[in-house]
């Protein structure tokens, strides 16, 4: 089949213009007409978009292409009847430019439109952006000014703070002042108690040796002499006692060396210079916890502590006057070192615990005595079976002095201060002076058993490393 050139051409045009202007899509099925999508909030009218639907309709009216790109192809899909005349095709072709033109004009009306409704959108949008500019310059403004609110508020609140902790750190301080002036006082209080104390002991005890003073001047004249205080009171066989003098007869209780430890301290607070004199009439020993405070008492005091002898002073007893800085004893004076005897009772456990004790508290006491003889504890012991088969090594005072249990052996004693006054048996009108057995522990009392035999019950050591220390008849003396 032989075309015209021309017509080739103008279908070839139209062809090529249709496609590449995308008003068909070729697929296998029906070519539909592609209108682009118009945004709802383009601005675009209804009756715009109703137009374009009918032009949209009318397009539908052109046969679609030819799937095949072939001239023939296309003339067939275009005219089903081919013109057989130049004529008719000039003509046909003609419709066809018409067509065309009509369909660009569609076209550009519709690019028109759209390009409007675009501009629309966009002016819409850039409006909203605006507005979205606005509203965001409004946050950050208020933002600011918040954050300056704030910023100013946690300024004053970190003000606050400081001046806050400033006045708790000088409140603190000021209540340290008055609390260390609290103690400063409390302390000079103390203080001023104690002086108390010791100016009215010292007052009591004026007065009472003036009281006891003026009554033995009464009884007796000749007898009313002043305490002599010597600091070397042993004189040609003779010791002077003053009335610095503390009593400790009987049984060793922790009573009793309370007694004892008080008196000693009173007196060397009174006067560091002068003897304390502990004077034993007879004592057959007692508790080694209490003896070990009477022993740290003597030795603690800076007045020295003297101890005298006159009756007996056996076990705990002995051991305070050997172990004292100076001690004084008649000749006939007996002194009785020997064990210690636990009187623990029990299981084996118990006996072993007991007897381990005792061995410390005698290692500790008779260690000191076995020294100052010369003698290891060992040969001690040795010699105390050697004097006695019950262990009970006694001496009188002169070989006391001989083994260094005693210091020195006197003669007589002089008790110069005022012991006590006391009415005797005849009534009132006749009083005698006698020297106070003060310092025994009137807890214990002499009874009687079933048996008849009598007996003293020790009181209870609270001391659970305690034990008794006494020499003497073990069934008199009996442990509670």
């Amino acid at each position: 089949m032989n075309f015209d050139k021309r017509y080739f051409s103008a279908v070839t045009l139209i062809f090529a213009a249709s496609t590449f202007s995308g008003c068909f899509s070729f697929s296998s099925g029906e070519a539909e007409p592609v209108v682009p999508p118009v945004p709802a909030s383009s601005g675009v009218s209804a009756e715009a978009l109703a137009k374009s639907s009918r032009m949209i309709e009318e397009l539908k009216d052109i046969p679609p292409a030819p799937t095949s790109s072939s001239p023939d192809d296309v003339m067939a899909a275009m005219n089903p009847s081919v013109p057989s005349t130049p004529d008719e095709m000039e003509s046909e072709l003609k419709a066809l430019e018409e067509s065309t033109q009509a369909i660009q004009r569609v076209r550009s009306e519709i690019e028109a439109r759209v390009g409007l409704a675009g501009a629309k959108g966009s002016k819409s949008m850039l409006a909203l952006q605006l507005e979205k500019m606005r509203l965001e310059a409004a946050g950050a403004e208020r933002a600011a000014r918040l954050a300056a609110e704030i910023a100013v508020i946690d300024e004053e609140r970190t003000e606050l703070d400081r001046k806050l902790a400033l006045e708790n750190s000088r409140a603190n301080a000021r209540f340290r002042e008055k609390q260390a002036k609290l103690s400063g006082l409390e302390l000079e209080v103390r203080e001023i108690k104690a002086e108390m104390n010791v100016l009215s002991a010292r007052l009591n005890t004026q007065l009472a040796t003036t009281d006891k003073r003026a009554q033995l001047a009464k009884l007796a004249p000749s007898a009313a002499t002043t305490p002599k205080y010597l600091k070397e009171p042993f004189i040609d066989g003779t010791l002077y006692v003053s009335d610095r003098r503390v009593p400790l007869n009987g049984v060793i209780t922790p009573a009793l060396a309370k007694v004892v430890c008080e008196r000693i301290y009173f007196y060397n607070n009174q006067n560091s210079e002068y003897p304390i004199f502990l004077v034993i009439d007879s004592s057959p020993g007692g508790s080694v916890a209490a003896g070990y405070q009477i022993q740290k008492a003597m030795q603690s005091s800076k007045a020295p502590v003297y101890v005298v002898v006159k009756g007996n002073a056996a076990s705990m007893a002995a051991v305070i006057a050997t172990t004292a800085k100076r001690s004084f004893c008649y000749g006939n004076t007996i002194i009785l070192h020997h064990q210690i005897s636990t009187m623990f009772a029990g299981n084996l456990t118990v006996l072993r615990e007991g007897v381990a004790e005792g061995e410390k508290w005698y290692k500790l006491f008779c260690g000191p005595v076995a020294a100052k003889m010369g003698l290891s504890l060992e040969e001690f012991t040795k010699q105390m079976y050697a004097h006695n088969s019950d262990g009970d090594w006694q001496e009188d005072g002169v070989n006391a002095s001989k083994l260094k249990w005693i210091d020195h052996v006197m003669s007589r004693v002089e008790e110069t201060g005022i012991i006590s006054i006391a009415p005797d048996n005849k009534g009132d009108s006749q009083r005698t002076i006698r020297i106070s057995m003060q310092g025994s522990d009137a807890s214990l009392v002499r009874k009687t058993d079933a048996q008849g035999n009598a007996y003293v019950d020790l009181p209870v050591l609270t001391n659970p490393f305690d034990c008794w220390w006494i020499a003497g008849d073990k069934n008199y003396y009996r442990a509670r």
